[in-house]
């Protein structure tokens, strides 16, 4: 068997790349290009202690190899092989523990404690093939544009690889430029090098613009992302767990002990007091992947006090998840899914964030539980690195037909979502009714009421103080007349309400900003949002937002579609359960296809370079001979041969065209003349061919 491999391979690979490689360049270039990929790894994880680590075994690895490349040691060979092994155990016990990222560190021990092996000049591909698996790694678990400067860094240091190996090797298919001077070589690679830079110039920038303008995201993918981590094994809390808890709060300002901005928007609790004031950070909070654009909701308040939002029924309903959960879904026309990914970057409630209706959750949790509006809760806080993904139903709903929508209201929703309390005052009774009653529909007196709010009032994160014994909507709309979206909403929630329309108030996070380079939604701390849901018989609860300085219209965007997003959209894959050690929420069909697909796309980008690289020899070749095919310098080569027997002194295998002259005065000219026709780029005209003719007459004479 042995033999037989080795006879398909030298088919293949040329016995030169199978030898001990002694060029030290190309070693350290290989090594500089191993060190970013596992710099990129650091980057992405934030585990800097990857570095001196991996890079200081990765150095050892590359001194031995070029010490020992024509005498391997055995013992060496054995460290690695255990190396490579511990290194393999403590990604599976990191898997089971919940280390943060054990692939990662895994992948940068595995490259380091392989280079022990790089011998040959095909270990050293094999080498940037390493490196290329951790970029791969890292490159799913960036999350920002910052990782394309590793991946163009690592391009870069093969490019300087390849182009050094071939002039190492030599233009073995141009002798005439293996026989020239220091000076010709030059003078090809110029002429060569100047297209080369205008190609790679071409790639880049169109390679940029098909990766920020092509559909990355399917509206549901082939695999869903979820955390590699141990699932949640608490039980749903009833109450919203929020890390603000220590913020202080002066004079009615939430803040933090140094700034009137906080990281954690504290409306993400089990009570919203409309008393507090400030502003929240740009603190990024988690990157959302979507094949639609969405609000991300949380939960909804149902109570209002006069000064704080609060929910009348704060049991849940609990549903075995096991890491995937379905949701009750009534049909509704124009229905249509996407898939939403979650990346969570801050300590975070233990909210399930979700775009418009659920449909199948994927997160490691063994229960979650829904409250009475919809908010779906787990058993501990979102922790940075853990991911899980939603399976939504669009929410798009045209006016046409919330006009048109008629039927029953079950009476206990009403009761519950027409509350308001004895504070509300008469002038925003009055008001609500001025604004609403001559509207035809109650589709109309909603967009009539958000409108009002919309265009009468300026935002401000810190309006006055909520005075003693005052409403907060009444203060809001007749004495400060300015406000944050608490302000808004409330206001329009306790209209709605007035009108007999059932409203609810609602919080989550805006859309945030999206990502053209990578494909993701940055939600930061102040998208933290609250809007409005209005409950149409038929259609249930529609979302409308009248904060200035919004979208205004929280459905759902369009859903994005790839050509295979549907492919397998059907498909119900089975799960895996390591005797209940752990469940990543994965199913086996994902966990047995990722090896193949990541083999499969490294041999599919070797196969593209490699190509590239017999495309790119090919052109060489064809420049050179190209260079040297010119009928008028063909000629010249030919007359010099001829003067060279003429005077029976053949120039040497190692002597140049000057050398040769140098030693032989009397063919000094044509030797001038060869090195114009060999090194110049405009061929030359008949009248040099002529005079070297002439020349060589005269010489003959």
């Amino acid at each position: 068997m042995k033999r037989l491999i080795n006879a398909i391979t030298s088919r293949f690979i040329s016995e030169e790349v199978k030898q001990p490689e002694d060029s030290i360049t190309l070693r350290v270039i290989t090594f500089l290009a191993q060190t970013i990929a596992a710099l990129s790894l650091a980057y992405v994880t934030q585990l800097w202690w990857l570095m001196p680590l991996g890079v200081t075994v990765l150095l050892i690895g590359h001194v031995y190899a070029y010490t020992y490349r024509h005498n391997p040691q055995k013992w060496m060979r054995n460290i690695g092989f255990i190396g490579l092994h511990f290194g393999l155990c403590a990604m599976l016990a990191g898997v089971v523990s919940g280390v943060p990222y054990p692939q990662a560190q895994f992948a940068v021990l595995a490259m380091a404690f392989v280079s022990i092996e790089v011998f040959s000049r095909m270990n050293l591909y094999s080498a940037f093939g390493l490196g290329f698996i951790n970029l791969y790694t890292a490159a799913t678990l960036s999350r920002d544009i910052s990782f394309g400067i590793f991946l163009l860094t690592f391009i870069a240091l093969l490019l300087a690889f390849l182009w050094r190996a071939d002039s190492e090797d030599g233009i073995k298919k141009n002798p005439h430029i293996l026989r020239g001077t220091q000076q010709s070589r030059q003078q090809i690679g110029r002429l060569i090098g100047g297209w080369s830079w205008r190609f790679v110039l071409v790639v880049v920038m169109l390679g940029g613009i098909v990766f920020m303008f092509t559909p990355r995201y399917a509206a549901r993918p082939l695999f869903m992302p979820i955390s590699l981590t141990l699932p949640i094994e608490t039980e749903p809390q009833k109450s919203v767990i929020n890390p603000a808890a220590p913020l202080i709060q002066l004079e009615g300002v939430t803040t933090s002990e140094t700034s009137e901005t906080s990281e954690y928007y504290f409306g993400f609790n089990d009570s919203l007091d409309l008393s507090y004031r400030g502003g929240l950070s740009e603190t990024l909070m988690m990157y959302v992947s979507s094949g639609a654009w969405s609000y991300w909701r949380g939960y909804a308040y149902d109570t209002y006090d006069g000064r704080t939002w609060t929910y009348s029924d704060d049991e849940i309903r609990e549903v075995d998840a096991d890491g995937r959960a379905y949701f009750d879904l009534k049909e509704a026309p124009n229905s249509d899914t996407f898939v939403a990914s979650f990346y969570i970057q801050q300590p975070m409630p233990n909210i399930i964030w979700t775009g418009g209706t659920p449909v199948e959750l994927f997160f490691p949790s063994s229960r979650i539980g829904i409250d009475e509006t919809g908010g779906i809760r787990v058993g501990s806080q979102l922790l940075p690195g853990m991911i899980y993904s939603m399976v939504s139903e669009r929410v798009n709903f045209n006016p046409d037909q919330l006009r048109s929508a008629k039927g029953f209201v079950n009476p206990l929703v009403w009761a519950q979502y027409t509350q308001l309390p004895d504070t509300i005052t008469q002038r925003t009774r009055d008001l609500a009714h001025e604004i609403a009653d001559p509207q035809p529909t109650q589709y109309d007196k909603v967009i009539a009421i958000r409108d009002y709010l919309l265009t009468s009032y300026p935002y401000d994160f810190f309006p006055p103080p909520l005075a003693p014994n005052t409403d907060a909507v009444d203060q809001f709309l007749f004495v400060d007349q300015r406000g944050y979206c608490e302000m808004y909403v409330s206001a329009m929630v306790v209209m709605l309400r007035e009108l007999g329309i059932p409203a609810r108030f609602v919080v989550g996070f805006g859309s945030g900003d999206y990502n053209q380079f990578t494909g993701y939604y940055e939600v930061r701390a102040n998208d933290a949002h609250a809007w409005v849901e209005v409950y149409f018989p038929e259609y249930g609860w529609i979302p409308f937002d009248p904060t200035p300085g919004w979208e205004g219209d929280p459905q759902t965007g369009a859903v994005q579609r790839w050509v295979f997003s549907e492919t397998f959209g059907e498909l119900d894959l089975p799960r895996i359960s390591l005797g209940g050690v752990f469940e990543v929420g994965a199913g086996a069909m994902s966990i047995l296809l990722t090896p193949f697909m990541l083999i499969g796309g490294i041999a599919a980008i070797g196969g593209v370079f490699y190509a590239l690289w017999r495309a790119w020899q090919a052109w060489v070749a064809r420049q050179a001979k190209k260079f040297h095919d010119d009928p008028i310098r063909r000629a010249i080569f030919h007359e010099y041969n001829k003067a060279q027997r003429k005077i029976n002194a053949p120039r040497g295998a190692g002597q140049t065209v000057q050398e040769h002259a140098r030693e032989h005065p009397e063919l000094q000219e044509i030797a001038d003349a060869v090195d114009i026709a060999a090194y110049r780029p405009k061929p030359p005209d008949d009248s040099l061919l002529e005079r070297v003719r002439r020349w060589i007459k005269a010489f003959r004479k």
